[in-house]
């Protein structure tokens, strides 16, 4: 009998994301393991690229690229800085955000 998976969400996210490069993967898995499948991510797109290790301008560029995408979906700002969360194509899931009060 074979072990079952201790975390289904995870091995399914592996599997919708497998055509994707490395970099993105690493990504989003990322986005995973420190949001969920349905929290924002509350660091920075630099803190994020250093924990991967990838240089920050490429990491910037991949995540526009997975929010155009709907990998991942901006979730609020905060500043100059944007904070996501994984997206519909990610989860599989119709992503509800919901709105943030000002003030």
């Amino acid at each position: 009998m074979g072990r079952q998976d201790p975390y289904p969400e995870l091995a399914e996210l592996q599997r919708r994301i497998s055509e994707l490069p490395h970099l993105k993967q690493n990504m989003l898995m990322t986005y995973a393991v420190h949001g969920g499948l349905d929290h924002a991510v509350e660091k920075t797109a630099a803190e994020l690229a250093e924990l991967i290790g990838a240089p920050a301008p490429h990491f910037s560029r991949a995540r526009r690229e997975l929010a155009h995408d709907g990998w991942l979906e901006h979730t609020h700002s905060e500043g100059q800085v944007k904070f996501f969360r994984l997206g519909e194509k990610a989860t599989g899931e119709k992503v509800v955000v919901p709105m943030r009060r000002s003030g």
